[in-house]
């Protein structure tokens, strides 16, 4: 089977380089607001090359990081206390209700920061 030609263009070779925490942090900067990897934004830079079409990335939205690091958090509780009930013989099946729906609420703010609609919630295959 013939490769593709993203696979035959792929890049093997790796050059490392040395910055210190200001020059680091003004790359990863520079990178951002020209919506590229580091990687992308020094070759073009050293190269001179354009970037590749897919090197866009979406824009970080820090607040929706923030609240999707807290949500998953809440459901890794959620799980400990799970696996404790479990344990303990006290396992309440509503218990696994309330933890789907904290996934599907982490799902649906996922699709959101992505800029994607949510699908509807999959349906229960008895």
């Amino acid at each position: 089977m013939a490769r593709r030609g993203s696979e035959k263009r792929q890049r093997t070779k790796m050059l490392s380089v040395r910055f210190n925490e200001q020059e680091a942090d003004a790359l990863r900067s520079l990178a951002d607001r020209a919506g590229l990897s580091v990687s992308s934004l020094m070759r073009r830079a050293l190269l001179n090359t354009p970037p590749p079409r897919a090197a866009r990335r979406p824009t970080v939205n820090h607040k929706a990081v923030a609240q999707l690091l807290g949500q998953l958090g809440k459901i890794g509780t959620n799980i400990n206390q799970l696996a404790k009930q479990a344990n303990a013989g006290r396992f309440q099946a509503n218990s696994i209700e309330l933890a789907m729906q904290d996934l599907m609420e982490l799902r649906t703010a996922c699709l959101q920061a992505l800029g994607r609609e949510p699908d509807s919630p999959p349906d229960d295959q008895d």
